[in-house]
Formats: C-alpha cells, sequence, structure tokens
C-alpha cells in the first residue's frame, strides 16, 4: 500500500487550500494510497477542508514571508529568520530522513519547503515539489535590496536542486533547470452550492450587491470598516478578527461556509494577490479587487493572471484604508469578461502524478 507524506507551508492560506484540494482528490481517487501531512499552518484549516482520516503532524521546515499585516512585509526579518533555520539543517534534515525511513514512506511531496528534498534523498525515497515558486526565487528578490543574505539564497538553491522532480503549478516562477519539470492545470476549489443557496444561509437577498473581504488571515492595518457604512447598497463579509463597524458589514461565522461557496456568491472579492484567492476567483468567475501588496515577486505575475483570465482592476492602498471603495467596486463589476480562459481541475492531474510516482518500487534513488 504506498505511503505518501505531504508537507505544505504555513505562509498564508494558498499553500494549505491547493495541498488539501490535491490530498481530497487523491484519496477519492486512489482509495488505497495512505496519505499524512506536515504543516504549521492553520489547524483549522485542516480540520474544515482535509479528508477526514488524513493525520496532520505540526512541524515548520521553512520560514515564508514574515508580514505585519497582509500588506507589509519585514524583509530583513524574513531573511534574518531564514538564516536561523539554515543553521538547523543539518539536524533537521537527518531527522526528516530518519522520519521518512522509519515511517516507510514512499514519496515525500513538498509545497515548498527546500529540505524536504534532501532528506527525501537520504531516505532513497522520490521527491516532488508542487508550487508555482520556490523560498529561494522569492527571496532573491530581498536579496537584490539586502545583498547581505546571500547565503540564504545559496543554500536554498542546493536543497531544491536535490528534489527528483517538479509539478509547477500556472503563474510560476523559475525553479532549478537541473530538475524535471511538468506543468499542472490550476488547482482551485469551486463552489459546491448555488449563489442563491449560499446568500440565503448569510440572509442576503439575490440582487443584494455582495463584496467578500478576503486577506488571508492577516488582516489590514488601519483598515477603516466603519467608513463602508456609506455604501448602503453593498453588503461586506468580513472575517471575525477584522471585526465590524458599520451596519452593512457583516462578520462571517468562522467554517460555516466553505470558503469558495462564499467567493461564489460574491459580486466582488476584496483582496490582495494572493495564489489561493486569485485562483479561487478565476474559478468561480467572481470579479476582483484587489491592492498591492508591495514588492513581492509573486505578485506581477498574479495580476497579470488576473488581467488575463478574470474581471478585475485596482484600488491604491489609501483608498483601501478610507473605505473610499465605491467607484472601484462599480469599475470592477463593469469590466469586460475575459477572452482567455485557462484548464481548471479539482487537482485530478497532479493526484495522478503523485499515485504513479509513490507507486515505483521502493528504494528506487531520487
Amino acid at each position: 500500500m504506498p505511503k505518501i507524506r505531504y508537507y505544505i507551508s504555513g505562509h498564508g492560506l494558498g499553500h494549505a487550500s491547493r495541498g488539501c484540494q490535491i490530498i481530497n482528490t487523491l484519496r477519492r481517487l486512489y482509495p488505497e494510497v495512505r496519505v499524512e501531512v506536515v504543516s504549521n499552518a492553520h489547524a483549522w484549516f485542516f480540520e474544515g477542508f482535509l479528508s477526514r482520516g488524513v493525520p496532520v503532524a505540526r512541524r515548520q521546515l521553512d520560514v515564508g514571508v514574515i508580514q505585519r499585516d497582509s500588506l507589509v512585509m519585514d524583509e530583513v526579518e524574513t531573511l534574518r529568520a531564514a538564516r536561523r533555520l539554515q543553521r538547523e539543517s543539518r539536524r533537521l534534515i537527518e531527522e526528516e530522513t530518519r522520519s521518512l525511513r522509519e515511517s516507510g514512506i514512499d514519496l515525500a511531496v513538498s509545497d515548498i519547503a527546500s529540505k524536504v528534498f534532501p532528506a527525501a534523498r537520504g531516505a532513497e525515497i522520490m521527491s516532488v515539489g508542487i508550487a508555482n515558486f520556490t523560498w529561494e526565487w522569492i527571496y532573491q528578490d530581498f536579496v537584490a535590496r539586502h545583498p547581505d543574505y546571500a547565503d540564504v539564497v545559496s543554500a536554498l538553491h542546493g536543497e531544491y536542486c536535490q528534489a527528483s522532480k517538479y509539478l509547477l503549478l500556472p503563474f510560476h516562477g523559475d525553479f532549478p533547470a537541473e530538475v524535471p519539470q511538468q506543468e499542472l492545470p490550476l488547482v482551485a476549489r469551486r463552489a459546491g452550492r448555488s449563489r442563491d443557496e449560499v446568500r440565503k444561509d448569510l440572509g442576503l437577498a439575490a440582487n443584494r450587491q455582495v463584496a467578500l473581504v478576503s486577506f488571508g488571515g492577516f488582516g489590514v492595518d488601519g483598515l477603516d470598516l466603519k467608513a463602508l457604512g456609506r455604501l448602503k447598497d453593498w453588503t461586506f463579509l468580513v472575517e471575525s478578527r477584522m471585526g465590524s463597524g458599520a451596519e452593512n458589514v457583516q462578520v462571517i461565522v468562522h467554517r460555516a461556509l466553505p470558503y469558495p461557496d462564499l467567493v461564489a456568491a460574491a459580486d466582488v472579492v476584496v483582496t490582495k494577490p494572493g495564489y489561493g484567492i486569485v485562483s479561487e476567483a478565476v474559478a468561480n468567475d467572481t470579479a476582483v479587487l484587489y491592492v498591492s501588496r508591495g514588492a513581492f515577486r509573486e505578485q506581477a505575475l498574479l495580476v497579470q493572471a488576473l488581467s488575463r483570465f478574470a474581471r478585475a482592476c485596482e484600488i491604491d492602498k489609501k483608498a483601501l484604508l478610507r473605505g473610499d471603495w465605491g467607484p472601484f467596486l462599480e469599475r470592477a463589476l463593469t469590466q469586460a469578461r475575459p477572452s482567455e480562459s485557462l484548464q481548471i481541475d479539482d487537482g485530478t492531474v497532479a493526484a495522478r502524478q503523485l499515485a504513479e510516482l509513490a507507486g515505483m518500487e521502493r528504494g528506487s534513488r531520487a
């Protein structure tokens, strides 16, 4: 019975969202394959979206990006933390190698911690990365502004080069050229119920204009939700941690509804360009009003994706914080429908790849 260990970065929610989707599809298509997860992502996310019976062990093998809120990154502190973690590389890799052997793992999958790959090589099993970027690629941009941390990128490159294969999601950056690569369709969650059903559950009229305010669990410092009360034709759905402040701002009950259902029920998603929310907006044909998240290298790829495959427009940060959203919401709603489309699936292509790789003869070297 093949056994897969799937490592998921705790940075944001996009990694966990697509990871859960692929794992759920894998278990549906191949019930005989056993899967376990290693991640430091929010436990509530796995409780709500990961297939029952998949164990989750909490370990941190990457830093991601340290953020003050959804729109403000701390590049130097991120690089410092990455360097501190790198000093523990030998121990972490040795521990993970031993764990992979003792657990009888046939395939290690990473989205997208680099230390998984040398650990899998040490355990003499295949390893595959599924992602649209590596932390090496992200940190290269940081190091261009903070060159004293070039050693961090160099160390990550050595680890990422030890993967057996990369499965590349759309809107991806550069991956190590030494490693075989294969393109995947967009992996995104679609709504399970109709727009009208979801709105009925939320107590909203079918013809009400609705905006889903989505900032990845970090929130936005200084956002004036009270000012949204001026937009009386709109209802704004927000997470509980963001508070309320106006009659037309409705707090979403935690995990009461699947997030893709909320995306599909909204007329517009107000967000920053993040992989998970961009993918779900594209998959559910919901317009997007986005604000820049600063000098984050992935952002340009996601903005380009929105311009090609979605109805979207940008709001400047000052207008966002003031709650001066009206003209921008109208602009998002009146955007022409995209002329381009891309292949979207539920993770089936990735799941089939993983099942094939997991079925390889144990002991074959990566």
